[in-house]
């Protein structure tokens, strides 16, 4: 393993519903299936860098419960190291309930648990790694002070920051300054903006979104849009990438396989269009498998779908 990924973030057990539409306020809908997955967006990004081949190392907390004894156990398969993994004594394990629809759309409800109650010694502990990683990634599922915290030590130990802003909560300004690159997606980066895409063309909203994060101190944006593809902007360089032809079954851990694999991009330091393309791959593979880790797909077999689609990327 010649990279080594820090991933700060949250873990979740998810119970996901599947039914031919999602329910209205107030309804109950007959479901086709119900099960159980490992998810969160943090494990979820740790799983695919690691399946990818990276070194992958998790900051997080789990309760002591029956939960996270299964997700931690989990991701572990995955190839991800659970090391810096804290078990909390007080808290739950988060969990998540998915809801999918036959088109693949889904709605969430997240109860963080113990995602929230990261300290300040549960990343020191992982200073030393930390230290000879290439890339750090974290998002917004834990305490937003250890998303900023985390940041500042990753910047001081000379890592890649990578921050995937989702939920798009709000963050002091002094956190943008620490991020070399920011991946939100369309609705999040129009919540961070207050930009809208239906007020202007896609090419137009793209850039002014981006360069409102450039003017706050990022250095690299990359918007990712759903079928619509992915965009990046620094203010020198501007790729609009198209997304894959695919028919969605679930798109839980879509955009965090993107960040997954754009990440292990970044972190082989691979041209940008290169760790897009990556990342889009990684993103349409897991959209077609229901669930979140288990749709996660390893390099090889990201590598056979590059090569299916559009030739083996150089």
């Amino acid at each position: 393993m010649s990279t080594k990924i820090i991933v700060l973030g949250s873990i979740n057990y998810d119970i996901v519903a599947k039914s031919t539409r999602l329910p209205n306020i107030g309804e109950t809908v007959e479901g086709t299936s119900i099960d159980m997955y490992v998810g969160g967006k943090g494990s979820n990004q740790a799983v695919q860098s690691a399946m990818l081949g990276a070194q992958t190392f998790f900051i997080g907390s789990t309760g002591s419960d029956q939960q996270g004894i299964a997700v931690r156990n989990g991701i572990s398969s995955k190839g991800v190291d659970i090391r810096y993994l804290y078990i909390s004594s007080t808290h739950r394990t988060g969990c998540a309930s998915i809801f999918i629809d036959s088109s693949g759309d889904n709605k969430l409800v997240y109860a963080p648990g113990s995602n929230k109650t990261i300290t300040q010694d549960i990343v020191d502990a992982a200073l030393k790694d930390i230290a000879t990683a290439e890339v750090f990634i974290t998002q917004n599922e834990i305490n937003s002070d250890m998303v900023y915290y985390g940041l500042k030590k990753a910047r001081a130990a000379g890592a890649t920051t990578v921050l995937n802003p989702a939920p798009a909560l709000p963050l002091d300004k002094i956190v943008f300054k620490l991020v070399d690159y920011i991946t939100p997606n369309e609705t999040e980066s129009e919540t961070y903006t207050g930009l809208l895409r239906s007020n202007m063309k896609l090419d137009d909203w793209a850039r002014k979104n981006a360069e409102w994060f450039l003017e706050r101190g990022v250095k690299n944006v990359c918007i990712t849009m759903g079928e619509k593809g992915s965009y990046f902007y620094n203010g020198k360089e501007e790729i609009y990438l198209d997304a894959f032809k695919i028919t969605p079954v679930d798109t839980t851990a879509a955009g965090d396989s993107f960040n997954g694999g754009f990440a292990y991009g970044i972190a082989n330091k691979w041209p940008i269009q290169k760790c897009m393309e990556l990342g889009n791959a990684c993103g349409a593979l897991a959209s077609l498998t229901i669930g979140a880790q288990n749709s996660i797909c390893s390099f090889d077999e990201v590598m056979n779908f590059l090569t299916n689609q559009r030739g083996k990327i150089t």
